[in-house]
């Protein structure tokens, strides 16, 4: 489960987690990735990840400048909601590091690692249909081969 949590954010790369919903039983992340949507749907943008039975979540930003005290955040909402850029996803220890940026200036952090541990996870397209991970990824696929045609 944990291999196929990265690997559906690592297919949402450059990507932004723009909003979120829900709790730790049952957490809905609204993921902005136009450049995939559209694939299916010229007038989507979004998918939406429903994590089932959060074990871990949590933030760790980097500062900016670098040399601030380090934020405390209260809850999930506050560095879910701020539209966290995905830059890469890897497994470390028995969670999922996601990289993110975050390009907010009004904010004291530029980005940082956000940390999932869940027992499952759910993925839909734009219209809330259900989507298998092979479908993102074939779908991902097809755009960067599409890509690396352009003239």
């Amino acid at each position: 489960m944990i291999n196929n949590i990265r690997d559906v954010f690592s297919i949402f790369h450059d990507g932004g987690i723009i909003d979120c919903q829900g709790d730790l039983n049952k957490l809905i992340l609204t993921i902005q990735c136009n450049y995939l949507a559209e694939l299916i749907n010229p007038d989507f943008e979004n998918f939406y990840v429903d994590l089932i039975c959060v074990n871990k979540l949590d933030f760790d930003p980097w500062m900016n400048p670098i040399d601030l005290k380090k934020i405390e955040f209260k809850s999930h909402e506050e560095y879910l909601k701020v539209d966290l850029e995905i830059l890469s996803s890897e497994i470390e220890d028995d969670y999922v590091l996601i990289t993110c940026n975050q390009h907010d200036t009004d904010l004291d952090y530029c980005g940082g690692n956000l940390i999932i541990s869940a027992n499952d996870f759910r993925l839909f397209d734009h219209n809330k249909n259900v989507m298998t991970i092979e479908e993102l990824d074939l779908i991902c696929r097809l755009y960067w081969d599409k890509f690396s045609k352009r003239e």
